[in-house]
């Protein structure tokens, strides 16, 4: 089981890997309880709770999505305007 160190002013560093499963980023908002000697982390009840503060927030959302470089990024926007009708 993963471990965190309690940090100055009350702060902890999650797991990279707990973070990336949970979907969570940076600033969202997690409810906090203490309950038979636990401590319970849990995400909102409605995703309308999560707020996102920045544009950066987003960043990287897409990553791989259009190809792995720059030049299958290229490519790919290529062929869409290849083949879209230009009148």
């Amino acid at each position: 089981m993963p471990q965190v160190m309690l940090q100055d002013h009350h702060k902890i560093t999650l797991p990279k890997a707990i973070v990336q499963q949970a979907h969570i980023c940076k600033n969202d908002v997690l409810d906090v309880s203490f309950h038979n000697g636990s401590i319970i982390l849990k995400l909102p009840e409605t995703p309308k709770q999560r707020v996102r503060s920045s544009i950066m927030d987003y960043a990287g959302i897409a990553e791989g999505l259009y190809g792995e470089s720059a030049e299958e990024v290229r490519s790919y926007v290529d062929e869409l305007r290849a083949d879209r009708d230009v009148v």
